[in-house]
């Protein structure tokens, strides 16, 4: 008997992947988003991970990160007061703006700060960080036009790499589950899952 798939990349045994849209891109936080938005998720990228990335070699992440909010500081807050009037526009009461936009980014961070994809997401924000050290970016829109697509590589990649784990371990599941399913923690966590009401699809 083989030993049931692990996830990639040390995810969780159950989790949810996004579907693909009519373009076959993934629809996520990140989709179709205005030029400020593009603006301000890259920015909101960034910030993680000049976080995360915390090994030596990443540190041009951090510096590039701080050149670029120093030398686009005024632009940048344009946009962000473009963005906060988005929000405002849309709620009587400032504070459930407040509310939905801390929602968003949230969303947003947590996309980028996904463990699994981690190193492909550093490896990725390192090549844009290089290509800022070598062109310090004065135009954030364009920036983000010619670089964000690069960052969510790595997220995809890992998107494509746990439905294989998925279709893997349902194979083994219908094969194995019923008389050693409760030798493996994946198969445990995912009986647990359905038993929950969880959306399972591994």
């Amino acid at each position: 008997m083989p030993y049931r798939p692990l996830p990639p990349g040390g995810a969780h045994y159950v989790m949810n992947v996004p579907s693909r849209g009519p373009d076959g891109r993934r629809i996520t936080v990140n989709s179709n988003l205005t030029n400020d938005q593009l603006v301000w998720n890259l920015r909101s990228a960034w910030n993680v991970a000049a976080l995360n990335c915390l090994s030596p070699e990443y540190q041009p992440i951090l510096d590039s990160y701080r050149a670029f909010l120093k030398g686009n500081a005024r632009k940048l807050t344009a946009v962000n007061d473009r963005i906060e009037k988005t929000f405002t526009s849309r709620f009587e009461v400032k504070r459930d703006a407040i509310i939905e936009r801390d929602g968003y980014t949230t969303q947003v961070y947590n996309f980028f700060a996904l463990p699994a994809a981690r190193a492909g997401f550093c490896r990725a924000a390192l090549d844009m960080a290089n290509r800022a050290v070598i062109a310090p970016p004065s135009d954030p829109l364009a920036f983000a036009q010619a670089n964000f697509d690069g960052l969510l590589v790595p997220f995809d990649q890992f998107f494509i790499e746990y439905e294989a784990y998925q279709q893997a371990s349902a194979a083994w599941d219908d094969k194995w589950g019923a008389l050693f399913g409760p030798s493996q923690p994946g198969w445990v966590a995912v009986q647990e899952a359905r038993a929950s009401g969880a959306p399972c699809r591994a």
